[in-house]
């Protein structure tokens, strides 16, 4: 309630002592009940973190304990794969791989099945070719050096206008009758001296690239010969135009490749098809076209003895190449890719692929990949590969360190709670289960072979022994401790923790997750318990703290009300006393 005025007949300041008043009642009534809402509101907060601490000890309990053998789902079924002989076999491992050796020699590698046009769409080289036509369009003007018997000889070549019968009496001419160049009738071109005298051809000093361009290279002492013996093709104007170069027309249409569709229309060059094949993972193929024999080559990306599937409709692009004859594959076209073969422990392994997978080999959790031939050759001879694996306890040691973290931060908070002056001082339930999953840490496990105590595997409050101490609260993990105590008997290791492979809860974890998820059950578990009692006490601190705010106003109100009573009363008094004074 708002006071809007103060002694106006009086004079006194009545409204600072009802403030004064409400203030004081305010102290004792309504703070006490504050404070003790404060009080359940940070036991509601504590229980909250403990609760969520709880969960994550649930989970580092579960990891071990929801184990599915063989499957991701089994953190002791981690293995590590090492090789004799890394070069020539290598392998990785997956959950359900058996610990050992595995013997492995690799026979034949996979390779990739190659189709290569029969055809060069360009035309055979002659005498009226032109130099431009030859080289994808690579050839330069300039100078071409020969030497006969070490003495230079120069021609100077036009692109623009030589043929290549040109270019021949050029040098023949330059030569003086000491050499004679033509052009066969297979589509080479060839210099040989006449006399027998020594031949070689170009010199550095050269600004045209002629050698380069017709592959001209000494084939003896006394000639030399072109690799080209037909033109070349613009790989980037249209196929189905003129302009390309191709000795037969391209139609429209559409090629299929391993059932992938690829369409060729009016404006389709060579190398858009390319890029578009290449850039197309399910044609599984690589495609390009090789300049220096004018083919078009398609390489499989996968290995494996399997024909590249080359299909045509409404299109001669396959039979314009040699890929394809008269609607089938044309003879010759494609070399097959072969199959790996492998012998793995004493079995032979057939595979489309140098990436063996246990669905090959039938070992489980096991995939071998193949590199090189163990066939006993070389400087350092190999005929068999072993395979070691081992136990990789990485991912364990990791799970142990997250458990102990878990349950080392579930008894601190506990213990920081509960103790004198905590938010949840002297909680009964809290402190049981403290100690029931302490005790846990200690339990001893009967007829396990070899451990019986988790500090016997390096989990205790300090270094690895037969007891923990009743002050100890805080575990620690000891991995030397651990690998010991593995190395020596896993498979007790192993059902000391959790029972997960045998189907029994007898083991330490089994029996601390059976108690932290009772703790957690949603409907009658402690925390669900507490939680709800906290929160109804809340709700019915914060009604008290309601009405003893109501009962303040009314207080206040009536406060008011009686000092302005007094206030008019003194005011009258005043009065009289002036006129009888007058």
């Amino acid at each position: 309630m708002s006071i809007q005025f103060s002694g106006l007949g009086s004079g006194m300041d009545y409204m600072s002592w009802i403030e004064q008043l409400v203030a004081a009642k305010q102290t004792s009534t309504v703070t006490p009940l504050e404070t003790k809402l404060s009080e359940l509101q940070n036991q509601s907060s504590a229980l909250s973190t403990i609760k969520t601490s709880f969960g994550e000890l649930q989970s580092a309990l579960k990891v071990f304990t929801d184990i599915i053998s063989g499957t991701s789902n089994d953190i002791w079924g981690k293995t590590n794969v090492t090789s004799s002989e890394e070069s020539y076999v290598s392998a990785t491992s997956t959950s359900g791989l058996a610990t050992g050796d595995i013997k492995v020699s690799v026979q034949q590698l996979a390779t990739n099945t190659v189709a290569q046009g029969t055809l060069n769409p360009g035309k055979l080289i002659t005498a009226d070719t032109k130099y431009s036509e030859v080289g994808n369009n690579q050839a330069k003007d300039g100078t071409f050096s020969f030497y006969v018997d070490n003495r230079r000889y120069e021609i100077e070549i036009d692109k623009a206008n030589d043929t290549i019968g040109d270019i021949a009496q050029k040098i023949n001419d330059a030569a003086e009758g000491k050499v004679e160049a033509k052009v066969n009738d297979d589509g080479t071109f060839e210099i040989s001296t006449t006399g027998g005298e020594k031949l070689s051809i170009g010199a550095f000093s050269d600004t045209s690239n002629f050698a380069s361009i017709m592959k001209l290279t000494d084939t003896t002492d006394t000639s030399a010969k072109s690799a080209y013996v037909q033109t070349s093709f613009l790989t980037n104007k249209p196929l189905t135009s003129e302009e390309s170069g191709l000795s037969e027309l391209v139609s429209e249409g559409t090629i299929s490749i391993n059932g992938v569709d690829f369409e060729i229309d009016s404006s389709t060059s060579l190398q858009d098809l390319i890029n578009e094949i290449n850039s197309t993972e399910e044609a599984k193929v690589s495609a390009k076209y090789d300049t220096l024999t004018n083919k078009l080559v398609f390489t499989s990306t996968e290995t494996g003895e399997f024909n590249i599937s080359l299909e045509a409709q409404d299109t001669n692009f396959f039979e314009v190449f040699g890929l394809t004859k008269d609607g089938a594959l044309a003879e010759g076209s494609q070399t097959l890719g072969q199959n790996a073969i492998l012998e793995v422990n004493g079995n032979r392994i057939v595979s489309s692929s140098n990436t063996v997978t246990s669905e090959t080999t039938g070992i489980n959790g096991l995939t071998i990949n193949a590199h090189k031939v163990t066939d006993g050759s070389g400087d350092e001879p190999v005929s068999e590969v072993t395979l070691n694996a081992k136990s990789d306890l990485t991912d364990v040691k990791e799970a142990l360190k997250d458990f102990v973290d878990a349950y080392n931060t579930v008894s601190n908070q506990i213990t920081e709670a509960t103790e004198q002056d905590g938010y949840l001082e002297m909680d009964i339930n809290l402190r049981s289960i403290k100690d029931q999953l302490r005790t846990l840490t200690s339990a001893i496990v009967s007829d396990n072979g070899a451990f019986g105590m988790l500090s016997q595997i390096g989990i205790s409050t300090g270094e690895a022994g037969l007891d923990v101490s009743d002050s100890a609260t805080t575990l620690k993990f000891d991995e030397e401790a651990f690998d010991e105590a593995w190395a020596r008997d896993s498979q007790s290791v192993k059902n000391l923790i959790s029972g997960g492979y045998t189907g029994d809860d007898t083991g330490i974890f089994d029996q601390m997750l059976a108690k932290v998820e009772n703790a957690l059950d949603p409907v009658n578990g402690m925390f669900t318990t507490k939680s709800d009692s906290v929160s109804r006490l809340i709700s019915l601190q914060e009604d008290r703290i309601t009405r003893a705010y109501e009962s303040l106003d009314t207080y206040e109100a009536q406060l008011t009300k009686q000092f302005q009573y007094m206030d008019e009363m003194i005011s009258k008094l005043q009065q009289q006393y002036a006129s009888f004074l007058s």
